[in-house]
């Protein structure tokens, strides 16, 4: 294994804006690479550590969708299932029309939510969800009802729209295992995994350990402090199945190393058929909701049960097998398994707006890191 490539583009993540970061790589099993690279604090006194925290907003969707395939395979939920079975104000959803919303044609089934062609939207400030946010002790499902009461833009099953379709699928989990939703994934994942710096409300000890925020500037690649609570709804005991977790590389990775080993984790905990994971590596896009996803950095991947997934490498020029899947994050955290070469992939940072990351670091990461194990 020849990782030098991988460790110059690390050792230059200060200087192309990126403060800190932290690269976790694990296969068939067993870690083969870890790399950190800055300073975790603004005074840059404090080196990176394997023990730094951060919020990974949007890679907690693969967490979410990991433990709604359980329930799946259980037999507790099925892609089927209309989400109105469970939420009973999901009966009653409305498409927006130019002249006004009009009622919805069509169900808004499981599989909408895992697929984000639910027809939804990201706008966490729509009158019924703030209104419910506003209440006092209101938690997720109370939350994730009054998400039904704001229009569709779309009947669901169409397009692909990124949006909150898995903070409904979260709040599903919770009301199918009878659990709150942390409880369920300490229970079912964190705890066997022995993710035990992976979650939604950071202990005091663990908010001393958290890696300093900053937003990027594209313009001269320079990133700035700002500001880092995570995404939460304030005053709420809310727990966002999108976005809401916080975790480390040497967490996040022991799920991707499980996954990339058909679901079963070197400690023998099997966290998903092999079956399941197969289930993971097919795009659920039709063309048409394809165009809704495919970009810059997404060309020759579609969308499965737990986000990206590699279809075509002709098209896409990478390197990774046709089913590698994942998802990133609002703080430029990326997330890859690659379950046909072993490989189990975490990169942990803390920068938002970095659109250099998601179409140049993040690919470029995976390429190398392909590269270096023989690919």
């Amino acid at each position: 294994m020849d990782f030098s490539k991988l460790d110059k583009l690390i050792d230059t993540m200060p200087s192309r804006g990126i403060p800190a970061c932290d690269l976790a790589i694990t296969q068939y099993g067993e870690p083969v690479y870890r790399r950190m690279a800055g300073y975790a604090d603004l005074a840059g006194t404090r080196p990176v550590s394997d023990r730094d925290l951060y919020w990974i907003h949007s890679a907690t969707k693969v967490i979410t969708c990991v433990a709604a395939v359980r329930l799946i395979e259980e037999g507790k939920l099925s892609l089927e299932d209309p989400v109105s079975r469970y939420l009973p104000e999901f009966a009653h959803l409305t498409v927006r029309t130019p002249e006004g919303p009009v009622p919805c044609r069509t169900p808004m089934t499981i599989l909408h939510l895992f697929t984000m062609t639910g027809g939804m939207d990201y706008d966490v400030t729509a009158a019924p969800i703030a209104e419910a946010a506003a209440r006092p002790g209101a938690g997720t499902v109370d939350i994730v009802r009054a998400m039904a009461a704001v229009p569709l833009h779309f009947e669901p099953g169409t397009i692909f729209k990124y949006s909150l379709c898995h903070d409904v699928l979260g709040a599903v989990v919770e009301i199918v295992s009878g659990m709150r939703f942390s409880d369920y994934l300490r229970r079912t994942i964190f705890d066997p995994l022995e993710m035990g710096d992976t979650g939604f409300s950071p202990t005091e000890e663990q908010r001393a350990r958290f890696s300093q925020a900053y937003r990027y500037r594209a313009a001269d690649g320079k990133a700035f402090p700002c500001e880092e609570h995570g995404f939460d709804f304030p005053g709420t005991a809310y727990e966002s199945g999108g976005g809401g977790l916080f975790s480390c590389p040497g967490d996040y990775v022991r799920l991707m190393s499980a996954l990339a080993l058909g679901g079963t984790a070197k400690n023998g905990y099997r966290v998903l058929r092999p079956e399941s994971v197969a289930s993971l590596e097919v795009n659920r896009l039709s063309v048409d909701a394809l165009a809704g996803l495919v970009g810059a950095r997404l060309y020759g991947y579609g969308w499965g049960l737990c986000g990206r997934v590699h279809v075509d490498p002709a098209y896409s020029l990478s390197r990774a097998s046709v089913g590698e899947f994942g998802w990133d994050g609002a703080a430029a955290a990326f997330a890859m398994v690659d379950r046909p070469h072993g490989i189990g992939l975490f990169f942990g940072t803390h920068v938002h707006s970095c659109t250099y990351a998601y179409h140049v670091l993040h690919p470029l990461i995976r390429d190398l890191a392909e590269e270096a194990l023989g690919f």
